[in-house]
């Protein structure tokens, strides 16, 4: 999925790019042919003419090929535009300002699998150009005259579209950078199967509830799917894969709100605070356990439209004591299910002999 936003992106981006550079190219183009500056007239039909073309290239996404000879394009108009009407119309801008789809690009390129587009030795060709057209015009003039006005207002031109350049492709970047962060935290932080979140978010979460205060509220439950590794033997591990998510949806049905965690394997971590029973008598944390196992072991789990498969869990659970530290808590939840399976499973236990 990840792989096919990026390929979207991108593409999106670039012909983006394509059509903002085939705009750029055709005002150029009615500039030059309304001052009178032939050379940069023609090459401005062929830069819009290649623009037209690039269409194709970005539909059978020749990326790598496209960014350089966009890039070749660029360097040569501008390079000829300085030469021809001087420094003071701001044409130089574009070798710097170009940079920043070069380099926007080579990270696409990569995202993509293709290779390095090299923006360092592009940073290095469109400097020397920029140094070279400065001395062109420092020692030998341009090609054409024109007036102070002329040049000023191409300066102004040139100026707004280079910022309106940077701007755009900065903005992108860092869209697209705090798009991957979010990506990248969920992953580090949530079950990829399951979308539960991980060991490590919970440990951060348990953390933050000792940091809070009373915790004589909470309780916490160990739930491990039992005989899960003959599933697995039996009908392969898409089917074991199947369950899981199966048990998942389930489990966050029953607890709404409630953390609840892939801790690893087949087992999955509850985390609740309840306060007090309910109108029948019942603790709220016993009901919502019991109707997790209840729920389980009367369903059918039908895999592949053809494979029905029933299932029980067993559930240890313990009430937060005083004094427990994080370790202390799980452990004990976890003695509580080592006592359930070794009891029958198919069960929710909530106190153990000799604790």
């Amino acid at each position: 999925m990840d792989s096919y936003v990026n390929k979207k992106t991108a593409l999106r981006s670039l012909f983006g790019i394509n059509i903002f550079l085939l705009a750029v190219h055709t005002c150029l183009l009615i500039f030059f042919g309304l001052a009178h500056i032939r050379l940069m007239a023609w090459v401005n039909v062929g830069s819009v003419l290649f623009y037209v073309i690039s269409i194709l290239l970005l539909r059978y996404e020749k990326i790598t090929f496209y960014v350089f000879a966009t890039f070749i394009e660029i360097m040569a108009h501008m390079f000829l535009a300085v030469v021809s009407v001087g420094w003071d119309f701001g044409f130089q801008l574009y070798f710097i300002g170009y940079l920043a789809a070069v380099f926007y690009a080579d990270y696409f390129s990569v995202r993509l699998g293709n290779h390095h587009i090299s923006g360092i030795g592009f940073s290095a060709v469109s400097g020397l150009l920029y140094l070279a057209s400065m001395l062109v015009t420092r020692f030998a003039g341009c090609i054409y005259e024109t007036s102070d006005s002329l040049a000023f207002a191409a300066m102004i031109a040139n100026s707004a579209v280079i910022f309106a350049f940077i701007t755009i492709f900065f903005s992108m970047l860092t869209h697209i950078a705090l798009y991957y962060e979010e990506v990248l935290a969920k992953k580090a932080t949530h079950d990829e199967l399951t979308g539960m979140v991980n060991r490590h978010y919970l440990m951060d979460d348990l953390e933050r509830i000792y940091s809070g205060g009373d915790m004589s509220s909470y309780w916490l439950a160990i739930l491990d799917i039992d005989n899960f590794k003959s599933i697995n033997d039996k009908y392969g591990h898409l089917c074991g894969d199947f369950v899981l998510k199966s048990i998942a949806e389930m489990i966050k049905g029953v607890c709404g709100s409630r953390t609840v965690c892939r801790w690893g394997g087949e087992e999955f971590v509850i985390v609740g605070s309840d306060d007090g029973e309910d109108e029948k008598g019942h603790r709220a944390d016993s009901y919502i356990l019991e109707e997790i196992r209840r729920n389980i072991a009367v369903k059918d789990f039908v895999y592949d439209d053809k494979t029905t498969i029933n299932l029980t869990v067993t559930i240890g659970m313990a009430r937060y004591r005083d004094g427990q530290t994080v370790d202390d808590w799980i452990s004990l939840a976890d003695k509580r299910l080592y006592h359930g399976k070794h009891s029958g499973k198919n069960q929710v236990v909530e106190t153990g002999d000799g604790e």
